[in-house]
């Protein structure tokens, strides 16, 4: 049923012109909000893995590496601004929940491989915008996309180890010390 109602509102939204990413993730908030069962989730979670690989795979072949050359500084600069503003918005939103000082710093990092709904509105965008300008944004956008899936682990990682969320790994004992300890 719900798969039937996903399908009703992606046709809507593509008769009306209008966002079916945003309309999707407006369905499950709403969904969420007014109490809906974990059970629908568990049983849904099961079977998305498919439809998130066909979802980037249609992506990746959407990416003109043409193009990235021409993008220049106006790719870096999306690359660097958009780990910019998740680090400050992780920081502001920390600071106003009262979180410690690490987690504050630290919580940015952890945000950067999220690249899902920016890739859905690159698509958008390519949708939108006419010829060179769609594609060129969607360029951007997806080979960025691409640096973060890099990156992020590490970052992540980062992230959690700094704000000590993660125990840090005790460090080795040198063969010489290990005869010592044991003496």
């Amino acid at each position: 049923m719900l798969l039937a109602c996903l399908l009703l509102l992606c046709g809507l939204c593509g008769a009306l012109e209008i966002s079916p990413l945003l309309a999707c993730m407006g369905m499950g908030a709403s969904y969420s909000a007014f109490g809906g069962k974990k059970s629908l989730y568990k049983q849904l979670n099961g079977f998305t893995p498919p439809i998130l690989a066909l979802f980037f795979l249609l992506s990746g072949m959407g990416l003109d590496l043409e193009l990235l050359p021409s993008a220049g500084l106006v790719g870096i600069a999306y690359f660097l601004v958009r780990i910019l503003g998740k680090m400050a918005g992780a920081a502001l939103g920390a600071a106003l929940c009262k979180e410690p000082a690490p987690v504050r710093r630290c919580l940015g990092l952890g945000l950067v491989p999220q690249a899902g709904v920016s890739i859905g509105l690159a698509v958008l965008g390519q949708r939108m915008l006419p010829g060179e300008s769609g594609a060129m944004l969607s360029a951007i956008i997806l080979s960025s996309a691409v640096l973060y899936e890099m990156v992020g682990p590490l970052s992540a990682k980062l992230s959690l180890r700094l704000s000590g969320s993660l125990p840090q790994p005790k460090a080795a004992i040198a063969p010489a010390e290990a005869v010592a300890h044991q003496a």
